[in-house]
């Protein structure tokens, strides 16, 4: 905790935090494993991050846009990762919960399912590594790769 900081102030951060690190890459290929299983859903479903990370990638590389906070790089690596559009948090917690979503049976998983989503681009602004824009971007990508791997992955 900072000097001057309040406790709950500290704490929120905490929690957002910790609410972001469910985009986290292992555990957006964990947490679909063990509710789909091996199988041809949860393939696809990794096809579809590797293609979202690629894209997402690329589109951060050359259309760069500085995070909120900014971050220096000196190579092409690091300014993927100083890109702020899109957001890539939002965009994989996007493909893999509606992917979820998708597949579910259960209504209460449904819905945990579709909160998670703005829950984690909520926090991504809170902890001001994304502007709404870019989150938004991430949803509308993710959106967009979750519809594709729908259509051509059957």
């Amino acid at each position: 905790m900072k000097k001057g900081e309040s406790f709950w102030k500290y704490k929120l951060a905490d929690w957002m935090r910790d609410l972001t690190s469910l985009a986290n890459p292992l555990i957006l290929v964990f947490v679909p494993f063990c509710f789909l299983g091996p199988g041809k859903p949860y393939y696809y479903l990794l096809l579809a991050l590797l293609i979202n990370e690629i894209v997402g990638s690329l589109i951060k590389l050359f259309f760069h846009k500085p995070r909120p906070t900014g971050q220096e790089y000196s190579n092409a690596i690091e300014k993927i990762d100083a890109g702020s559009f899109p957001s890539l948090h939002s965009s994989r917690i996007t493909v893999v919960y509606l992917t979820l979503f998708w597949h579910a049976d259960l209504l209460v998983f449904k819905v945990l399912f579709l909160l998670v989503i703005p829950i984690v681009g909520l926090s991504r602004i809170f902890l001001k590594k994304h502007f709404l824009s870019d989150v938004l971007g991430g949803l509308f990508f993710g959106g967009l790769v979750f519809l594709a791997s729908v259509y051509f992955l059957k």
